[in-house]
């Protein structure tokens, strides 16, 4: 539970920060000798009481079973900004989601204040630091150097004036997002395959399949009805059946049940040019999602296009499929520079949907252009 902090909960807090940041400390050689300003040394008692009492800052604590084991606090400046202050998690409770609730709590925080962005300092050798603070929203800012740090000082900035996709509760397939045909590319020369889950095996593609890849596309609500599939099939596939033996893929559970689909494929308007494999019609089972079976097959049928002598991988997709999207920018896929500048909108939206570090230089949307509610 995220609360206020208390005047009595400062110790504990005081413990939070020292302990959390003197990780940080360990790993790049900080001491009280040559980083006594460091916050890991330098935080105690009377620094968050002057924070409380003299700043004025808004302190927040995360409590589980009467322990204090995360803390931040944010200070209220001019011009709609605010500083997000010692961000912490003590070390034996990291990797629970406590650091990402504590972030995000800090986002409805500042916004109820009417912020408009959040500022933050890190070490800025601590790539690890500034990559999660990237993949939350944030934006890197600059740099500084001071004679008093045996580092270099990271800032660090988060936009606020992006709708919260949490807050708008989009589907991962919404037809209430404005639509917008997008285009990704990958070189197929660096791949990694991600291994299926326990229980789970592929098989490819068998006369007669039809009628369960329309089942599973329409469950993944690709379609809106069957005569959708079959129209999708009677586009893609059919007459080159034959072809699809060696290029559709199923995942298969334990008890037979095919639960999604890929497949390597090539653009059917300009047909087969042995270069660009297209990536067709992924999908995965509405009631089979969240189980860790939606990248492993997209790699797979990637490794296997590969094999087939493509060096090049394209997608083609949309913005209603937003969550689709991040899943390819998770896996290296970037959009296709020319489908980017005539669908800049689309490409924007992806970047308000998803805050992907890799569309940072798209500018986000606001939420009446994403909701078309003025």
């Amino acid at each position: 539970m995220i609360r206020e902090v208390r005047r009595e909960d400062i110790p504990a807090c005081v413990r939070v920060i020292r302990d959390s940041h003197r990780t940080v400390a360990d790993m790049f050689g900080f001491t009280v000798e040559n980083a006594p300003r460091y916050v890991a040394f330098a935080t105690d008692e009377n620094r968050l009481l002057w924070h409380m009492d003299s700043e004025h800052r808004l302190m927040f604590a995360d409590e589980e079973g009467g322990i204090i084991r995360g803390y931040y606090s944010l200070l209220l400046k001019k011009d709609g900004e605010c500083e997000l202050g010692n961000l912490s998690v003590l070390p034996e409770y990291r990797h629970r989601g406590i650091g990402t609730a504590l972030l995000k709590h800090s986002f409805r925080v500042a916004r109820e204040h009417r912020c408009r962005v959040i500022r933050l300092s890190i070490v800025e050798e601590n790539s690890v630091l500034r990559k999660w603070y990237e993949r939350n929203g944030a934006v890197h800012t600059g740099t500084e150097k001071f004679d008093f740090f045996p580092f270099t000082c990271g800032y660090m900035a988060i936009d606020l004036t992006v709708p919260d996709p949490e807050a708008l509760t989009f589907d991962n397939h919404d037809s209430r997002i404005p639509y917008y045909e997008l285009m990704l590319e990958k070189s197929l020369d660096d791949l990694s395959e991600i291994p299926l889950p326990p229980g789970y095996h592929y098989r490819n593609y068998a006369p007669g399949d039809r009628e369960t890849w329309i089942g599973i596309e329409k469950t993944a609500k690709e379609f809106s009805t069957r005569e959708e599939g079959e129209a999708a099939w009677e586009r893609y596939y059919a007459g080159r059946e034959n072809e699809l033996e060696n290029r559709m893929f199923f995942v298969v559970d334990d008890h037979g049940q095919l639960l999604a689909t890929a497949t390597a494929f090539y653009d059917i308007r300009t047909g087969d040019d042995g270069k660009n494999g297209w990536l067709h019609w992924v999908a995965v089972r509405r009631d089979s999602q969240g189980r860790g079976s939606s990248k492993p097959p997209i790699t797979h049928v990637l490794q296997h296009m590969k094999k087939l002598g493509y060096t090049r991988a394209v997608i083609p997709t949309q913005t209603t499929t937003w969550l689709a999207c991040k899943v390819y920018l998770d896996l290296g896929f970037l959009p296709i520079p020319r489908n980017a500048e005539r669908n800049e909108t689309g490409w924007r939206i992806i970047r308000t949907l998803t805050n992907h570090p890799a569309l940072s230089g798209f500018a986000p949307v606001s939420e009446a252009e994403l909701t078309g509610k003025e």
